[in-house]
């Protein structure tokens, strides 16, 4: 869910800024993780996204997939999705699940007191199950976001609900999921914030998702920026920990 939350945190600060441009850029980085997740040992996660996206108006596609590395019990898989079985130590790596999304700008702050987007979302369940990198399900999502620019500061808040596919032997509930911050223009390369970020259990066992973020952006040229976090949890569906590094380039 960090990674959520982060690609929320990056839009909120650019967010209408060139509404009525097209553009296409694609973003990698690398992200690391750890976490018990409720098991008695720790999962150590490696996390190399690969994103695309086209905004053309008001309206933005995105494509992203993900290679992994994992470490640990197959009890998780690398979002915090509990699975059936499990307790087997495991190092494991392969391709991630794929998703994609379009996002429409429905107000914009430069003629409206406010931003306001509407994002719907599909992950589709390519990640390899055997280990336990993936649900192997679809996943659909729909989201709001709104954003208002106070000066330097820029709060926002996501609110959304998720319809999770089902696994053999794992029921899980659908949920809502929604997340509150800020960021903070220091110049005109550098820009902060922090977030929180929340979801409700996925499981009659499992815990909600809770977790903080803060960041940093730095904005190399007209085309390049870079973003770099950090992620504490506070409940056994969130990370105890995380960093990571993010990389834009828009052509």
């Amino acid at each position: 869910m960090r990674r959520l939350t982060l690609i929320t945190a990056m839009l909120a600060t650019s967010t209408a800024t060139h509404a009525a441009d097209s553009a296409l850029s694609l973003s990698t980085g690398l992200d690391y993780s750890v976490g018990n997740y409720g098991d008695t040992q720790d999962t150590e996660t490696w996390f190399l996204p690969l994103n695309l996206k086209y905004r053309s108006g008001r309206y933005t596609f995105k494509l992203g997939t993900s290679h992994l590395w994992v470490k640990g019990p197959q009890s998780v898989t690398p979002e915090g999705d509990p699975l059936p079985g499990g307790g087997t130590k495991r190092m494991v790596h392969g391709a991630g699940d794929v998703t994609a999304s379009l996002l429409a700008n429905v107000l914009d702050e430069d003629k409206a007191w406010l931003d306001l987007d509407l994002t719907g979302k599909i992950k589709f369940g390519t990640a390899d199950t055997s280990k336990a990198l993936g649900t192997g399900e679809n996943d659909y999502s729909l989201q709001t976001s709104l954003y208002k620019t106070l000066g330097n500061w820029g709060p926002y808040l996501d609110l959304g609900y998720r319809w999770k596919g089902d696994p053999a032997g794992v029921n899980y509930r659908n949920v809502w999921f929604g997340a509150v911050g800020a960021s903070y223009r220091i110049n005109r390369t550098w820009s902060a914030g922090a977030d929180y970020s929340w979801r409700d259990r996925q499981t009659a066992t499992s815990s909600q998702m809770s977790e903080a973020t803060v960041y940093a952006n730095y904005r190399i040229d007209a085309h390049n920026k870079l973003n770099v976090y950090g992620v504490t949890g506070f409940s056994d569906t969130s990370p105890d920990w995380g960093i990571g590094l993010t990389a834009a380039h828009t052509f």
